[in-house]
Order: structure tokens, then sequence, then C-alpha cells
């Protein structure tokens, strides 16, 4: 099925239709992406669940990204058109700039954290200029800033560096 632009929003796949969640794009579509943009709730390895191994911001951290991700679960529907994708561009980026208010204000945090921290920013950039396109009648633009937006792991993999497994 294609979605009229060209190509499917998902790499590799051009016949997948859109909103159909691919393991890549199920992370980013829940939570952000997002952006995040960051997944499903990624349990904790033994070695990030020992108290010495895993700080306080990290700790702090994982802690609201559970809720964050409870929140985008709930907003999130399951986009299927253009115009879908754009309203759900909007939410998570409103949603991914709340959440890295709420990070910026833990205290203790690590050079590692401070990274995780710029990563979320460049995935808010990135949304941000995926629903710039869509205001300037880009649709095109708008699904190929969107679909590396989705498909973006930097964020999630900055926070698994700093032992924040919970977020991205």
């Amino acid at each position: 099925m294609s979605n009229g632009l060209g190509d499917s929003l998902f790499w590799g796949n051009p016949t997948a239709p859109i909103g159909a969640d691919t393991p890549r794009m199920h992370g980013r579509h829940v939570l952000f992406a997002a952006a995040a943009i960051s997944a499903s709730i990624v349990a904790v390895t033994p070695a990030a669940a020992s108290p010495t191994s895993q700080n306080a911001w990290a700790a702090q951290a994982n802690k609201v990204c559970v809720i964050w991700l409870a929140k985008a679960k709930k907003a999130f529907g399951s986009p299927v058109t253009a115009a879908q994708l754009y309203g759900f561009a909007v939410k998570a980026k409103s949603i991914e700039s709340q959440e890295l208010a709420v990070l910026k204000q833990i205290p203790g945090r690590t050079a590692a954290g401070t990274a995780a921290l710029t990563a979320v920013k460049v995935d808010i950039a990135e949304v941000g200029s995926a629903i710039s396109a869509w205001d300037q009648g880009k649709p095109a633009v708008f699904v190929q800033i969107l679909k590396r937006y989705l498909n973006d792991e930097r964020a999630k993999s900055a926070f698994a560096v700093a032992g924040a497994n919970q977020c991205g």
C-alpha cells in the first residue's frame, strides 16, 4: 500500500502501509522520537539494576521516562494517513519537550546524562523540521524527515550509556 508520496514511511519496506508498526518504528511511534524522538519499556539489565553500577541521575531519569512513556502511549493512536502523522509529530514534539524539561531538573547529571539530553534535543529539532516541512506544503519532505526521526536510535543509545535504560 502506497502513501501517495512514492514510498512507505519505513526504511527498507516500500510495501508497508502508513502507520504499520515495524519493530524499529514501534518504539518511536509509541513514545517520541522522538521522537525521539526514544520504545517499549526495556527491562533493566542485572548490571544496571545493581545500586553500585547505576548513578542517582540515571535512576531518577528512568523513573521520569517510565512516567512519560505511559503518557505517550495514552496520547498516541495509530496514525495511518499523512495528516494523522502530522498530528502524531506535533504530539511527539510536545511530549518530548516536556519530558526533556523534567529530565533537565534532575540534579547530579553525569557527562553521559548531558549527552543523552543533547540527543533528545536533536530529536525534538528533527521532528520540528518535519512539522515545518508539512506547514510549508512539502509532504514528501515531511515523510522523509519523520522517517529519519522515527528510526533514529541515538537518544536511546545515549541514555543506555548514561545508565538510564528506560529512556530514549
